[in-house]
């Protein structure tokens, strides 16, 4: 596991000796994903760097890599879980290795294989390749998402990196924000990809590559799991090939040279996990969870459940407002663009603690997307019926009655579901859900921004603006028109999964320089979940159907039961007491006026409703004070709390193109 960067001068002039030090510069902004070593090279047009984090091949396994003759070379942040087979693939071809990596591996493939080497990958990863002969820098993201890849062009020069950061060491890198992006995040709590909050700044999407040549950037897919539905035969057959597929997922996903374990919520996807993980360890299994005072938060007991069933090392740790604060403020340093989901600030805490015991750990993120787990799978089936009542006795009666029902800031409760669900119900499905997922919904938007914003994105007009990226065809090519559920699933794998749950999970990680391992992501097991109908899913009430009747043949029937609870924080409560500083900083007029981005009042009306616990905007505040917070790190000097400083290198360029964006882009 490492971190990448690089920088290619698309006129093919050379890169000057005197450039290694920017290159130096952007490996040391992301030493956090590789505090091992680092390694660099000056070749021709392109300067090629990386930081490694130490997993496999600890000895020999120091990048750049390079091909027998040096004519391709290579830096590589991730893991390839299938390599031990390609290599013996590849020696019995001809290939000569001089390491025991998965890295090298990747070399020699695109040797026999070109561009088309991707095809034969299973893990995660992102690469650059610069093939000498041809001339060519060959980048490439994993198929999922899970590891980032961002890139740019400025002054006819291509700069790329695993985080954001590492573009702005790069003296031609400029800043100025991204309006359209700016409401994406709002809308959805964070930034699909291929935007960035940066303006000319982006990110490879998942599944994609590209190649560089002649000073011409091409960009292109190359996977797509089949959306055909597959007969597997018996419900228990179906059922012991999902057994097999995710065993070998995660057998693969156990090799390492350093110890490892698995993070434990006590839900279905990290039990059954853990518990498949626990066959092929040799020692106890190290497991590691994080606990609540607030019990409708926490779910370390129900870990400790599985703890004790399976027999591992367990390790809990409380999490309180005062660590929330100190955690967030960590966070904040490393983390370059905002994300939302408050999940985040748990999950670092957790990375920080598993980190102390081991260097790499098994998470069950994917699991919900693939195999129907949150419940708003199931609200689309009751949005049929909530809108089937005549909208007199809907409009009239039922509706202000749920609005006024007391507010409560407990987990998800009845109140604040009931709300979210009546306030979308009337919207097609793909922007029903990304509102009920969401954080600011696009017809709120005229009133929280400035005018002057409002038209700097005035292409983004509905909710399918958010993912025009994405292939909305895909969402319902060879589906049944009335299984939303289905839809809602893959529109969840082509968006939150990769822009949301991966982002967090790969920063929060990696923020610890911990490796994250996630086995429901491997390409046969999604092509499998892919091709399963949706009743093996979802049938009745009961979702992740077919994951439960694996989960029961593993553990015990309180967790295989027990209905889906989510991973976060007490947002609601926090922002009225251990974050309020925060808001009366950052969410207050005198600061908003001297901004310039959203109007005063409606965020005055926001904060008000909340902390008078009229209204619950836990969703609407958090999402604005996580942008507030990215705000003050890149555009306004920082804040004096330890959160969002900068580095000189930041402040030097903000310095000088802050004037200039405020005057162009905002004003």
């Amino acid at each position: 596991m490492c971190g990448i960067v690089g920088f290619h001068n698309l006129d093919g002039s050379p890169v000057e000796q005197a450039s290694g030090r920017y290159l130096a510069s952007m490996c040391r902004s992301i030493t956090h994903r590789g505090p091992d070593e680092d390694g660099s090279v000056l070749i021709g047009p392109v300067a090629l760097g990386m930081t490694r984090l130490s997993i496999i091949d600890l000895k020999t396994g120091q990048q750049p890599i390079y091909n027998e003759d040096s004519s391709i070379c290579i830096v590589f942040n991730g893991e390839i879980y299938n390599f031990e087979e390609l290599r013996r693939d590849l020696l019995q071809k001809g290939h000569r290795f001089r390491t025991k990596s998965d890295t090298e591996t990747i070399v020699h493939l695109y040797e026999e294989h070109g561009i088309d080497c991707l095809q034969y990958l299973e893990g995660m990863f992102a690469f650059a390749i610069w093939d000498k002969n041809k001339d060519r820098l060959f980048i490439a993201r994993d198929r999922m998402g899970e590891k980032p890849l961002h890139w740019a062009i400025f002054d006819n020069v291509l700069i790329f990196g695993s985080e954001l950061k590492t573009i702005f060491e790069h003296p031609a890198a400029r800043r100025s924000p991204n309006m359209e992006a700016l409401r994406q995040y709002l809308a959805l709590e964070y930034v699909p990809a291929p935007n960035t909050l940066f303006e000319n700044i982006y990110k490879l999407l998942p599944a994609h590559y590209m190649v560089i040549e002649n000073g011409q950037v091409n960009i292109a897919s190359y996977w797509s799991p089949s959306q055909k539905v597959e007969d597997y035969g018996s419900e228990e057959e179906v059922k012991e090939r999902m057994r097999e597929l995710l065993d070998r997922s995660i057998e693969l996903r156990l090799i390492s040279d350093v110890p490892l374990g698995v993070f434990l919520s006590g839900g279905i996807d990290s039990s059954t996990i853990a518990a498949l993980a626990t066959k092929h360890v040799q020692n106890d299994l190290k497991t590691f969870s994080i606990g609540f005072a607030d019990k409708s938060f926490d779910e370390s007991d129900h870990a400790r459940v599985v703890a004790e069933h399976l027999g591992t090392s367990h390790r809990v740790m409380q999490f309180q407002p005062d660590i929330a604060f100190s955690t967030l403020s960590e966070l904040w340093e490393v983390i370059d663009e905002p994300i939302a989901d408050a999940s985040i600030v748990p999950t670092f805490l957790l990375s920080k603690m598993t980190r102390e015991s081991v260097t790499v750990a098994l998470a069950g993120e994917g699991g919900d997307e693939l195999f129907g787990g949150y419940p708003t799978y199931l609200a689309h089936r009751m949005a049929a019926y909530w809108n089937a009542v005549p909208a007199p006795l809907r409009q009239g009666v039922l509706e202000p009655l749920i609005r006024a029902l007391p507010v409560s800031h407990n987990n998800l409760s009845f109140d604040y579901k009931l709300k979210r669900f009546i306030a979308s119900c009337s919207h097609e499905p793909v922007a029903r859900q990304l509102r009920w997922m969401g954080g600011l919904p696009m017809d709120m938007h005229g009133e929280l921004l400035e005018p002057e914003v409002m038209e700097a994105s005035s292409s983004m007009e509905d909710e399918f603006d958010l993912i025009a990226h994405i292939d909305t065809d895909r969402l319902y090519r060879n589906l049944k028109k009335d299984d939303v559920a289905d839809q809602i699933m893959r529109l969840d794998q082509l968006t939150y999964l990769p822009d949301d749950l991966l982002v967090k999970s790969d920063r929060a990680t990696m923020a610890a320089s911990l490796e994250a391992r996630l086995p429901f992501l491997a390409y046969p097991l999604v092509e499998f979940a892919q091709s399963l109908p949706t009743s093996l899913k979802i049938r009745g009430t009961n979702t992740k159907y077919l994951l439960r009747k694996l989960a029961a043949d593993l553990l015990p029937a309180s967790i295989v039961k027990r209905p889906k609870k989510g991973f976060g924080i007490p947002v609601a409560k926090w922002l009225r007491a251990d974050f309020k500083h925060l808001v009366d900083r950052l969410l207050t007029a005198d600061y908003l006026d001297r901004q310039g981005i959203f109007q005063i009042a409606t965020v005055e009306r926001l904060r008000d409703e909340h902390l008078s616990g009229r209204i619950d905007r836990r969703k609407e505040l958090w999402t604005l004070l996580m942008f507030q917070l990215w705000w003050t790190k890149y555009f306004d000097g920082g804040l004096d709390l330890g959160i969002g400083l900068e580095t000189g290198s930041e402040k030097r360029i903000r310095d000088s193109v802050q004037e200039k964006m405020l005057e162009t882009t905002i004003s």
